[in-house]
C-alpha cells in the first residue's frame, strides 16, 4: 500500500520545511497551495513536495480537492504547523503495509499554544482524523473540517505535534481565516442572530474552557487560551454574525 502526506498551506515559509522533513518518508508528498507570497511553495518544491496551486473555497473543499490529486491507497494529512514524529511515522508505515480491514485512524495531538504545552481544555482528547485510504472517505464542513465515512474509526498510539499559535500576530491572522467560514456553518444551519449571544457566549466559552474543562491546571496557558478563545474567538464571531444578521 502506498501512502500520499498532504499539508495544505497558505504564507507558510515559517513552518514548511520542518513539517516537510517529518514525513520525506511517504511515497508521495503534496502541497496544495492556496496562494502563498512568501517563498513557501519554492521550499516545498526543493523538498521534493509536488506543489498544486489551487484556491481555497473552504477548507472541506480543499482537502476533498487534494485526495484527488494523490496517487497513494491511503492519505495522510499534515497542517503546516504540525510534525510527525518518528514513532509516529513507524507506526503508520507499520499499519498501512499489513493487509488489515479497512479503517479511518484519528491520530491524538499534543499542542502547544505560545510555546507552552496545553494538557486540558480543547487540548485534553485531541484527536482528529487524519489517516484516511482515499477511496473511502470525504471531507464535510467549511471550516473544523470533519471525515464523513461509513469506515470504523480507530486512534493511532504515538501523538503528533502542534505547534497551533506562536504569538498574538498569529492568532489573530488564524482567526481572520477561519471566521468567514464559521459564519457560512451559522448561517447554513439558520441560527439567529441575537445580541444577547454577544453578551453571554464569551463568559460561557471561557467558563466551560478554564473551569469546566480543566484550563486551569495549565497555568498560563490554559488562561491565555481560554481567555481568547472565549474574548477574541466566540465574541468576534458572535459579533459579525450580529451585525450581519440583514444582509
Amino acid at each position: 500500500m502506498k501512502l500520499s502526506a498532504i499539508v495544505l498551506t497558505y504564507n507558510e515559509k515559517r513552518n514548511i520545511e520542518d513539517c516537510l522533513n517529518g514525513i520525506s518518508w511517504a511515497d508521495e508528498i503534496l502541497v496544495i497551495d492556496s496562494g502563498s507570497e512568501d517563498g513557501t511553495t519554492g521550499l516545498a518544491a526543493q523538498k521534493g513536495a509536488k506543489v498544486i496551486s489551487h484556491s481555497l473555497t473552504d477548507f472541506a473543499a480543499q482537502r476533498n480537492f487534494a485526495m484527488s490529486q494523490a496517487a497513494g491507497d491511503w492519505v495522510l494529512f499534515i497542517d503546516a504547523d504540525e510534525r510527525v514524529t518518528p514513532e509516529l511515522a513507524n507506526e503508520i508505515k507499520n499499519l498501512i503495509a499489513k493487509p488489515l480491514p479497512l479503517y479511518v485512524y484519528a491520530i491524538p495531538r499534543q499542542t502547544f499554544f505560545f510555546g507552552r504545552l496545553l494538557r486540558f481544555s480543547d487540548a485534553r482528547h485531541d484527536t482528529p482524523v487524519r489517516l484516511l485510504p482515499r477511496d473511502h472517505a470525504r471531507w464535510a464542513q467549511p471550516v473544523h473540517e470533519k471525515v464523513e465515512t461509513s469506515l470504523p474509526q480507530r486512534q493511532l498510539a504515538s501523538p503528533l505535534l502542534h505547534y497551533s499559535t506562536r504569538d498574538m500576530n498569529h492568532y489573530r491572522a488564524k482567526i481572520v481565516s477561519y471566521i468567514p467560514f464559521e459564519l457560512e456553518v451559522m448561517r447554513s444551519k439558520g441560527l439567529k442572530a441575537r445580541f444577547s449571544d454577544i453578551l453571554w457566549k464569551p463568559s460561557a466559552k471561557f467558563l466551560f474552557l478554564y473551569f469546566w474543562k480543566l484550563g486551569i491546571l495549565d497555568g498560563v496557558a490554559g488562561f491565555q487560551y481560554a481567555i481568547l478563545s472565549a474574548y477574541y474567538y466566540t465574541f468576534r464571531k458572535y459579533w459579525l454574525y450580529w451585525k450581519g444578521r440583514k444582509k
